[in-house]
């Protein structure tokens, strides 16, 4: 499956993406011609820069400014990105980074709210540019190496992932292990694992066209019911909303094609 996006609302000043992109996808090296400000809604990917790694999950903001040159990697449950691309300016702080946004829930909320989603009105659109341009917290320290393989366990086997067996593998005390996951990634272990779930079935509704009972089923949820409030309450949206914004019938979603300048500066080797 290729990567797909469907533009929510478009004015002078930008516009507002819902983009999906499916497990395991690469897109190489570029840079867009535009400031993005992005906030991930289900799934995680990690992103390389020339000096430095992120691995954002769900509810995490990020901002590039226009120029800054990354590549991605996304992650076993793909990823289900809100983007607001918008005309370059300066004076936008630090190039590039990525943070857990306290607005998660309120853009959540915003895109329940609007009409299906795929008619978004000109207050909300700016409502939800402000929570995604929110200021941003100073950059923390990089997670240990046997945290972060921890987290890489969440998000790609969560009903596999016991906080017992990671801690043993890990060398720590469990209770050590929960302090320093929600430390580092500002959301317990509890919670990446249930919207490690969500990606999952998300995965499974986009990429393999299960129905949401199946795609419940295959992701580990109790019930449809589960995966559905799950959802809802993790991104404003439905199971049947999010299909319906990539199936509208005559208007095929766009295949994404990263907006870039290969030649305007030499390639770099990513960071490790």
């Amino acid at each position: 499956m290729t990567p797909h996006r469907r533009s929510l609302h478009q004015d002078k000043s930008g516009e507002l993406v819902l983009s999906y992109y499916p497990a395991g996808h690469i897109m190489d090296e570029h840079a867009h011609d535009v400031d993005q400000s992005s906030m991930i809604l289900a799934g995680a990917l990690a992103e390389d820069t020339p000096s430095r790694t992120a691995t954002p999950g769900a509810s995490q903001v990020g901002f590039k400014a226009a120029g800054m040159r990354h590549a991605n990697r996304y992650g076993p449950s793909g990823a289900l990105i809100l983007a607001f691309n918008a005309r370059s300016q300066a004076g936008q702080g630090a190039p590039w980074r990525w943070t857990p946004t306290p607005a998660a829930n309120q853009i959540g909320a915003l895109l329940a709210a609007s009409t299906g989603c795929s008619a978004i009105s000109a207050g909300e659109a700016t409502d939800l540019i402000a929570l995604l341009s929110e200021p941003f917290e100073p950059a923390r320290q990089e997670p240990p190496v046997w945290l972060s393989q921890v987290r890489d366990a969440v998000l790609e086997d969560p009903d596999g992932a016991d906080v017992q067996a990671l801690a043993e593998a890990a060398g720590v005390h469990r209770v050590h292990l929960s302090r320093a996951y929600s430390r580092h990634y500002q959301t317990p272990i509890s919670l990446d694992r249930r919207r490690a779930r969500m990606g999952l079935a998300v995965r499974a509704l986009m990429e393999t066209g299960a129905t949401p009972a199946q795609a419940a089923y295959e992701a580990g949820f109790a019930d449809q019911p589960h995966f559905a409030r799950t959802l809802k309450q993790e991104t404003g949206l439905t199971p049947r909303t999010l299909m319906r914004i990539f199936t509208q019938a005559g208007t095929p979603p766009e295949q994404v094609t990263p907006v870039q300048d290969r030649s305007a500066t030499p390639p770099y080797r990513a960071a490790s």
